[in-house]
This record gives structure tokens, sequence and C-alpha cells, in this order.
């Protein structure tokens, strides 16, 4: 089997209450060969550096950047200076199913040409509480899902490193939607890649997630990418749901949350 690395930044906004669970959920996933890149960017809260500095488990490796450099960068950072056969992405508010790396490797082992594999999630709130299933698209639907959403949860999914090799990094003059890009152009590409209809992911969902999905640089980015989707493929029959998703997004966080 391919080395694998499991991918997970850490930046000055994550608490340690959420970033604990992020981590003990990688630790102690069923498929246990790994290793864990933690990759702090720039300045994060002391509570949460004592924790990393006092983890003691020999598949973590630290990676610091000394300034804030985006989420993109220090991916890509991680990806240059870890080499590894497979990547898992994680994010540090999020949950991973025990079973997440076990059902993905499955995958993968099943179809050597697959190079991305996402999964289901369940969507959850401050509290852990439950809130919605989130569903997405098989391999034969990703296409047309990717012209008005993202076909893929970032921290669901897991790529091989012929999928870098073949797509590309994550762009980073974005500061926003590097994974819808990055996706976009796999697409483009013609790169085979499905999602597990499972939920193997806990996707936390707060006040500020729906805040950020509203700033200007994240709708900018999006129309980017699905009008560049619709150029390739001359899918302009989806444009009206494109502008729809956009009105959407300047309603009040209230009704987004409907």
């Amino acid at each position: 089997m391919n080395k694998v690395s499991v991918l997970l930044p850490v930046s000055s906004g994550d608490s340690l209450q959420y970033f604990k669970k992020a981590v003990e959920s990688i630790l102690f996933q069923t498929y246990a060969e790994f290793e864990l890149i933690i990759s702090i960017d720039g300045k994060i809260k002391r509570e949460v550096d004592d924790f990393i500095n006092e983890l003691e488990d020999s598949r973590i490796k630290i990676l610091r950047n000394p300034i804030n450099l985006g989420l993109a960068a220090t991916l890509n950072r991680a990806i240059r200076e870890f080499p590894s056969g497979i990547y898992f992405r994680m994010d540090a508010d999020d949950i991973s199913h025990k079973l997440r790396f076990e059902k993905t490797i499955e995958e993968f082992n099943k179809d050597k040409k697959l190079l991305l594999v996402g999964t289901e999630c369940m969507e959850i709130d401050e509290n852990g509480d439950e809130v919605f299933y989130k569903k997405m698209p098989s391999s034969e639907n990703i296409k047309k899902w990717a012209f008005t959403r993202n076909p893929f949860i970032h921290p669901s999914v897991a790529f091989r490193k012929d999928f870098i090799e073949q797509v590309g990094y994550y762009n980073e003059n974005l500061r926003k939607s590097q994974d819808y890009e990055l996706w976009a152009r796999a697409v483009i590409k013609g790169i085979k890649m499905d999602n597990i209809h499972e939920i193997l992911l806990y996707f936390r969902i707060t006040d500020n997630f729906w805040k950020k999905r509203r700033q200007f640089v994240n709708i900018k980015n999006e129309l980017k990418v699905s009008f560049s989707l619709v150029k390739e493929f001359h899918g302009y029959s989806e444009i009206p749901k494109i502008i729809a998703k956009i009105v959407l997004r300047f309603m009040p966080v209230w009704f987004a949350k409907k």
C-alpha cells in the first residue's frame, strides 16, 4: 500500500475544544498506518500550541509557517515537504468517522484509475448536535453538479499523488474556494473522482461559517469557477441556477440556514 499522509492545517481562529476532537478522530482511525501532518499557519492560540507540543504519537509531524500563508499555500507546502502516495484532508473543527480512512482506502484499492474520493457528511452545530445530512454526487454526476455547487466536501476528500501531478497544486492566488477551483480543473481534465455515499465526516457549521460564505471574495471566486466550467462545456443552461445560488448568498443568514 502507498504511504498515507493526513493534511491538517491549524490557524489563529481555531479553538482548542474543536481541534482536540479533530485530532482524536484521526488518531483513533481503524486504519492506522498514516502520518499526521499538523501544519501551523502563523500564530495560533497558546492553548492550541501547547496541546500540539504535548502530543505523543510517532505518526505526528509538525510543520510551522513563520507567518500566515493561507490555506492553499499551507496545503501545498505540506504536500511538497512530505511526499506520499495518498493524502487525506482534514479541518481543525471537524470530526472524522473512525472508519473514514479504512473505507476510503478500500475504494482506492478497487480502482487504480480513481484519483480522488470524497464522502458525505453530517453537518453539526457548535455543540456537536446533528443538523443536516449532506448528500454528494456520484462519479457520473460530478461534472453537472460542479457547474453550480462544489462537488466535494473539502475535509472529506483523499487524493492520490497522481491527482496533484496531473491537475496541479492548490491555487495560492485564491484566499477562498481553492478546493472548488482545484476540482473544476480536475473535471476539465476528465480525472476520475467519486464520493462514498456514507456519513464519514461530521462537518461543523457555525454562524461564522455562514458569514464567510457571504464574503464578496468567496462569491467572486465561486462565480469564476462556475463560469469556467460553463465556457469549457458550453453549459449555458446552468446559468440561471448559478445566478439563483448567488442571490441566495446575499440573503440574511437566518434565511440561508433555512
